[in-house]
C-alpha cells in the first residue's frame, strides 16, 4: 500500500522562488493570460502584503485578470483561403511560355534595358576564375 505524504502541522508547505527582479511587464502579461492575484502570488512565492504593494504601482492600480473563455467545441473557419499557401493554382492547360512573357516585361521596362556593366562585348562575363 501506498501512503500520502502529510505536512506536519508545525511544517509549512513548498513555497516558489521568489525571483530577485519583477517586472510590470511580467505582471500585466500574467493577468493578460488570465492569471489573478492570487496565482501571482504562488507563482512568484509572494507574501499577500507584497502583491498588495504591488498592485499599487500606477500601470497595475485597478487592474484584474482577463478571463480567458474557452469554446467547448473546435470551431474552423472553412469560408477562409488556407493562409499557409505558398503558391498560386494555375490552369494546367494555359500555354504561357516564361521566357517571352519575361522578354516582354524587359522590352517594357525601360530600367531593366540598360547594359549590364559585368558582362563584357561578346555577352560573357568578364571576370575569370
Amino acid at each position: 500500500m501506498i501512503e500520502a505524504r502529510t505536512n506536519n502541522p508545525g511544517e509549512a508547505t513548498q513555497k516558489n522562488e521568489t525571483p530577485n527582479t519583477i517586472t510590470v511587464s511580467m505582471i500585466l502579461e500574467d493577468l493578460d493570460n488570465g492569471i489573478d492575484r492570487t496565482a501571482i502570488q504562488e507563482k512568484y512565492g509572494l507574501e499577500k502584503w507584497e502583491v498588495t504593494q504591488m498592485f499599487q504601482h500606477p500601470a497595475l492600480k485597478g487592474k484584474k485578470a482577463r478571463k480567458i473563455r474557452k469554446l467547448s467545441f473546435n470551431f474552423v473557419d472553412d469560408t477562409a483561403d488556407d493562409p499557409n499557401q505558398t503558391s498560386i493554382p494555375m490552369d494546367s492547360s494555359s500555354d504561357v511560355d516564361v521566357h517571352q512573357e519575361a522578354s516582354m516585361i524587359i522590352e517594357a521596362t525601360p530600367e531593366l534595358q540598360q547594359e549590364d556593366p559585368f558582362i563584357g562585348e561578346y555577352g560573357e562575363d568578364e571576370d575569370e576564375f
